[in-house]
């Protein structure tokens, strides 16, 4: 190989665009936060910058360090969405980028609707609290279920893999 060819190789490589490795698109998103780092009990007050379905970024100057498990409560117009997170990236003076790792079925409920609210797409997200989706009374695996069943239901809704009347339609069954 020339040295010409080995510049032109190396050239490529370095300035070529990075591989997008997220697996659902993020937004540009304000909301407050109030982050916990479990095993430190170390509470703080921060801003979520972008979301996306499985995790967001957090501006603050101090970031917990990297692979702290972390509770977060995002709070938007008044409504909050709580989930456990793991840092997966953190920089001093800049911020953390969170992963989502456990989040109940209820709550991934006002994530989709955010989430459909903010891509300008209409859906039946924002409707299926009203019709199936209510906290559990009991534990019991059938609750756990229907909730697990109903958000999948949105989120073949918001993929447009059934219609909206469709999902409707599996939403009544389910609720009976």
């Amino acid at each position: 190989m020339t040295l010409k060819q080995f510049d032109k190789v190396n050239y490529g490589q370095l300035y070529s665009k990075p591989v997008e490795k997220r697996g659902s698109p993020r937004y540009s998103f304000m909301a407050g936060v109030e982050a916990i780092d479990i095993q430190a009990n170390i509470r703080m007050m921060a801003r979520v910058s972008d979301i996306s379905r499985y995790g967001c970024y957090i501006d603050t100057i101090s970031p917990f360090a990297k692979d702290a498990s972390v509770t977060l409560t995002i709070t938007r117009d008044e409504e909050s969405f709580t989930t456990q997170a793991n840092v997966v990236y953190s920089k001093v003076g800049m911020g953390m980028g969170m992963a989502f790792t456990k989040t109940d079925p209820d709550e991934l409920v006002k994530l989709e609707r955010w989430l459909t609210e903010l891509s300008g797409e209409t859906s039946i997200a924002r409707d299926i609290q009203s019709v199936v989706v209510q906290p559990a009374i009991s534990k019991g695996a059938d609750d756990e279920l229907r909730n697990v069943v109903s958000v999948l239901i949105a989120l073949l809704n918001n993929k447009k893999v059934v219609s909206d009347s469709e999902a409707m339609a599996l939403l009544r069954k389910l609720s009976k």
